[in-house]
């Protein structure tokens, strides 16, 4: 007995789209969340509030999927990633 599968790829494309779309944010937030959790507050830039590194977290879908970027949201950050490796080691490699 011989069974064929079939896919039917508009359906298939529409899952990634919005529910792939949906899990690559929920992984992004959680490695922003880690690199904020250890980000270095020593690090000495201009008074305000953009003293404290602050990570954050996007999603792009396109016809073939959807992808993260999880970046430095503020000039701490930046500086904080250069010299502590924050992004790579919320990722988990960097060590």
């Amino acid at each position: 007995m011989s069974d064929t599968v079939r896919l039917d790829y508009s359906a298939f494309l529409a899952y990634r789209q919005n529910e792939g779309a949906r899990i690559v944010k929920a992984e992004a937030d959680k490695i922003a969340g880690r690199a904020n959790s250890t980000a270095m507050r020593d690090v000495h830039v201009s008074a305000g509030e953009d003293h404290v590194p602050r990570y954050e977290a996007s999603v792009r879908t396109g016809p073939k999927g959807s992808t993260a970027n999880v970046y430095p949201a503020n000039h701490a950050a930046h500086v904080d990633n250069a010299l502590h490796n924050t992004l790579a080691k919320a990722v988990g490699g960097g060590g």
